[in-house]
């Protein structure tokens, strides 16, 4: 195999599984790898397809187009380093805003508990999805998440149409 070619991977064929603290990936009736981790292709657009597998050493094993045909234990597993990799708080509600010399100062409630992210350069750091949700990174790289707002309650909406 070149290093140009995709391999597309078989759900039916894999089995995504920990032994001794390690994830191991084997492909049955081929071959396994002592060390596998999980990346999403498209992690913003299409979280749940095109799950690339890497090995210890960064390289592609391969391409799982549909991880929904694993067994239950490798699908677990690939759920779990998934969300430990793509950690995203995501908001649930506003506790304040404020614009000051350039940069946006947020105060929010997250699924992970109360953040505090300060935004500069709002147009490189605020990326809107096509779903309405919004990804914003703040100055120490962190990613949040903000929902459509008018799935934010009433203060949360008031707050963010003020501050911004």
């Amino acid at each position: 195999m070149s290093s140009t070619e995709l391999t597309l991977l078989e759900a039916n064929q894999l089995r995504y599984f920990r032994h001794a603290g390690i994830s191991r990936l084997t492909r049955i009736e081929d071959r396994s790898w002592c060390k596998a981790s999980p990346a999403r292709a498209f992690p913003v657009s299409d979280p749940h397809h095109y799950i690339a597998f890497l090995d210890g050493d960064g390289k592609d094993i391969g391409l799982l187009v549909d991880p929904s045909g694993l067994d239950s234990e490798s699908k677990s597993l690939l759920d779990e380093e998934l969300e430990l990799r793509y950690f995203v708080p995501r908001v649930t509600r506003i506790v304040s805003v404020k614009e000051e010399f350039g940069s946006v100062y947020w105060t929010a409630e997250t699924t992970r508990g109360r953040m505090e992210l300060v935004v500069r350069n709002l147009k490189d750091n605020v990326f809107d999805l096509p779903d309405g949700r919004t990804m914003v990174t703040d100055v120490d790289g962190n990613r949040v998440e903000f929902p459509p707002a008018d799935e934010l309650d009433a203060e949360s909406r008031g707050i963010l149409l003020r501050g911004t």
